[in-house]
Order: C-alpha cells, then structure tokens, then sequence
C-alpha cells in the first residue's frame, strides 16, 4: 500500500445474506461506509454490492465483490460495515487478506474489528473471522432444525403452490396447502377422469391446449395479476403435467425431491405426513396411477395422435399380433405436364402394419409376410361393422361396486418397506434409528392390511340414455377407440399376398362373446317387430 500522505482510494462494500431478516440493510451498510471514509478523509472510488449472498460463499465468486478484485490496481482499501461482510469463513477470509497483500490493497471494516498493519491485528481479525463463522454455522443449524420441524408439523416451507392448490396461512402459524377455490381443481379432476377412462394423456394435452383453460404457469400469472388478454398463451406440455399427475401432493402429502428422487416425507411411525386436504381421493390416486403406468410413454417422446384401431386391429399370424399406424407419403407425377418450377406432388396413405412388415429378419424368420393396410378404409370397415351391429342398443355404462382388496394400498405399502429399508445402507446413529421406526410403522401398517378380509370388487352396467351410434358420433377417436374396446372388437387382417388393392375379405371382425349375446337380443327385438 502506498504512503498514507496520499488520499487513499477506498471501495466500499455491502453484502445482504438471505440468512437472516435482521440484518443491516444495505444502504445503511453503504452509508455507514462513506461516514467512515470521509472521517479518514479517503475517496470512494467504487462501490460494490452483494445482495441475498450469503458470507460462506467466497468472496471472488460474488459478483459484487468480483467487481473490486477486478480493479484492485485502482483501489488502495477496501471498506465495509463488518468484518462478516467480507466473510464468514475463516480460509476464505485469509485467501482474501493474501490476494488484496499481493496487489498492494488492504482491508477495514467500519467497527474497527479488522486491523491488518501488525501481526496482532491480523490475529485478532482471523479470531474475530472465526466467531462469524462459528455465527454462521449456529444460524444454519437453527434454519435447518426450524424446517425439520415445520416439516413435521405439516407446514409448507416455501415456493409457489402446486396446480390446483393455494398457499393459506396455518391456524398455528407458518403456512400450509388449501383446495384452490377457482377452476383449476375442476381442469385437474376432469382430466384425471378421463385418464382412468382410458383416454392418453398426449391427447388431453392437445385438447386442453384447444380449451380456454391457462396453462399452470399462466393461471398462476392470472391470479396474481400479471396475465391477461391479450397477453401469449403458454402451452400445456407433457413433462410437467406428467410430473405433477404422478406426484403425491395431489393426495395432500408433503413432498420432497423430483423425479426419482422424489419421496414423501413422513413422520415417526412411517406415516405421510400432511401439508393440505387430499385434492384426490386415494381411491382415484391409485386408479390414476394404474391408467398412467398402462400408457406409459416417454415422457420426452409422447405419441402424435390417437388412432382408431391400436390394440383392435391384429395380425394372426405374428407373435407380437398388433396392427401399428404408420403415416406414409408417396411422390408421384402429374399426367399432365406441369411447370418446371412446380412444387413436388405428394400423396399420402396411412397404413396399419405389423412388425414383420417393418422387419426383414421377422419376415425371414416367421410365418408372416408382413401384413400392411390402408388405414382409411381398415377404419371405415370397422366402425360400419360396429354400428350395424350394436349402434341401435342403449349403452350401458360400467360402474364399478364394491370391493376391499386392498391392494392398491398394499402395493404402496411395499414400495415404502423397500424404500425404507434400502435407506438404512447408507445411514447411521440417530438418522438410522429414525428410519427403522419408521420401517417399522409401514411394515406393521402392511401386516395388518394382508390380515383383513378380502371382498371382491363387481362391476355394473347402468343406463346412460343414449344409444351406443350416438355414444360413437359424441367421442373423439380415442373415445371411439374405448368404445371398440368395450365391446371386445377385434379386427384381424390376413397378409395381402403380394395383391395390391384392397380386399375386405382380409379381415374379420369379431366382439366379445357378451356383447354378441347383445346383438342377438337386438335382432331378436327386430323379429318380433316384424
């Protein structure tokens, strides 16, 4: 440092942590600096800031602070309130003193606890450095005991409120989760409804996105007033939504991690434990998750659209017998002539096809060709068959009575055990001790579960008042495509043969056996009409 006969050029500093709301704020921290540099009649050449930055981080990694180290041939001393504003960390703050020596600059702090022109000064500022850590630590501790324990007591620690919640304030302090009292519960339960009906969650999106109902991220901007008409729409996409239909905060459980590191947060006995009502019933979370996991896609790579015949249409005689929808496009050329500059000509066909017809080495090694067919007509052939035969009956709507098996809950129960019990590898002391209790709690929970009665659930059919045409001509193709399902439509197509135009007596189309005695009550009906 140069002669103290020179005015020296001082920066000042600020750091705010998100530690603790009592902290000094940061004009009071800058003013406090600029008295002091004024009184030693010093001139402030920069001033720099670092607010919500903790004083663990080190000090060329904040950004304020990042800015005096870069002009450190400008700077002779650099000011702040305290000691702990520089850091809170004793190597951190002796890599700090070292860097400022070697440039020539120099450290004081206006509580006059930083004093770096002796030895015992410099003593005394790495002890005084040593108590804020110690400080540091001490808040840490207590932050993170206050979470533990507003997580045990079911209170919501922060950030914004799942879809189809609101964040209120807690009878006895903090805050917890309540229904949001708007739309969004009623988006959420229409769309797990149709779910567990069968429909792909790849096709609700779409229809949501075709529906005047926001987004999560907009809805949320809508309540808090930041979004409105005319504003751009953000779109429904399928990870998040994935992600929150598969999350057991919809059941009013606290949370923890993402993905597959997400687990839910319990209590002693191994319970979950709560921080809001259940959105849904663990009946329909149970029912979701089944319809979810029996359309499992990747989240990343979701179907295009819903087709009419998947899992209907068949081929006899591949080992894997589904007819999969393939979209095709053919060039081809105008018999009259056209310009040379013309657009190429394209036609599509979209196909049903098998997996030999996909595969040579299928073909070669089976007894199927490969089966490949026009998707247009084979759907068209289909619902005409289906109509004639069952349009005019009254469609009957399955409702499911009865039933505590139980083993829904059981299976979750497992999953828990295993998920306790893998925990406990890698734990030891008190952390083991309260993973084990609550090992215990679930493993007694799922003995006592396997020791009740069993009473087999039963379906029944129930009167819609519409016939089984009118259910078809309301659906959209997915909807038309349960109904197929419903009924046991099976179409199977048989190789064409090398022939290349369509033949209808390649297929053959059946229903289940119930739904056969259907028709022949409908035809019996017919008779006595007649």
């Amino acid at each position: 440092m140069e002669a103290t006969s020179k005015r020296l050029r001082a920066a000042i500093y600020a750091r705010l942590s998100r530690d603790s709301d009592d902290s000094t704020s940061v004009e009071t921290q800058l003013d406090d600096d600029r008295k002091f540099c004024e009184l030693r009649g010093w001139d402030v050449v920069l001033v720099a800031v670092d607010d919500g930055v903790s004083g663990s981080v080190r000090p060329a990694d904040r950004e304020g602070f990042g800015e005096i180290l870069g002009n450190l041939d400008k700077v002779d001393v650099v000011v702040a309130r305290g000691v702990d504003r520089f850091s809170r960390v004793t190597s951190h703050f002796a890599e700090l003193v070292e860097m400022l020596a070697n440039a020539g600059a120099t450290l004081a702090d206006v509580q006059g606890q930083c004093d770096l022109t002796s030895p015992y000064g410099r003593f005394v500022t790495t002890i005084m450095v040593a108590f804020a850590e110690m400080e540091r630590e001490t808040i840490r501790s207590r932050i993170l005991r206050s979470r533990v324990a507003l997580r045990q007591q079911g209170r919501w620690l922060g950030g914004a409120a799942p879809y189809g919640f609101v964040i209120i304030p807690h009878p006895e302090g903090g805050k917890c989760l309540d229904i949001d009292p708007d739309e969004a519960p009623q988006v959420l339960e229409e769309l797990v409804d149709r779910l567990i009906d069968g429909h792909h969650l790849t096709n609700e999106i779409d229809r949501l996105n075709n529906s005047p109902h926001l987004a999560p991220m907009d809805y949320r901007r809508a309540k808090a007033g930041t979004w409105h008409p005319p504003m751009a729409r953000s779109d429904w996409t399928y990870a998040p939504l994935y992600e929150l239909l598969r999350s057991p905060v919809l059941r009013g459980f606290r949370v923890e991690g993402k993905r597959k590191d997400r687990r839910v947060v319990r209590d002693a006995d191994g319970e979950p434990i709560r921080v809001g009502p259940p959105l849904l019933s663990d009946e329909k979370w149970f029912a979701l998750q089944a319809a979810l996991d029996a359309n499992a896609t990747n989240p990343r790579r979701p179907r295009r659209k819903a087709t009419l015949l998947l899992h209907v249409a068949n081929c006899p005689l591949c080992a894997d017998p589904t007819l999969y929808y393939n979209s095709r496009e053919y060039d081809y050329e105008l018999k009259e002539p056209k310009p040379e500059d013309a657009p190429p000509q394209t036609k599509r066909m979209d196909v049903y096809n098998c997996m030999a017809a996909k595969s040579k080495k299928l073909r070669e090694a089976g007894p199927c060709p490969g089966v490949t067919v026009n998707a247009e007509k084979l759907e068209a052939m289909a619902k005409d068959w289906f109509l004639e035969n069952f349009g005019a009956a009254e469609y009957m709507e399955r409702v499911r009575v009865g039933g505590t098996d139980h083993v829904a809950e059981i299976k979750e129960l497992e999953a828990d055990v295993e998920e306790l019990s893998a925990r406990t590898a890698s734990l030891r002391g008190t952390a083991l001790d309260a993973i084990l209790s609550q090992l215990q709690g679930r493993s007694d929970r799922l003995e006592e579960l396997r020791a009740r009665p069993v009473e087999p659930e039963r379906w029944e059919k129930r009167p819609t008042g519409l016939t089984v045409a009118e259910k078809w001509h309301a659906g959209d193709t997915a909807e038309r495509r349960l109904l197929l399902l419903e009924f046991g439509v099976r179409v199977a197509v048989e190789p064409a043969y090398g022939a290349r135009t369509w033949r209808p007596e390649r297929v053959r189309i059946t229903a289940a056996e119930s739904s056969l005695d259907m028709r022949a009550e409908l035809e019996a009906v017919a008779d006595d009409a007649v």
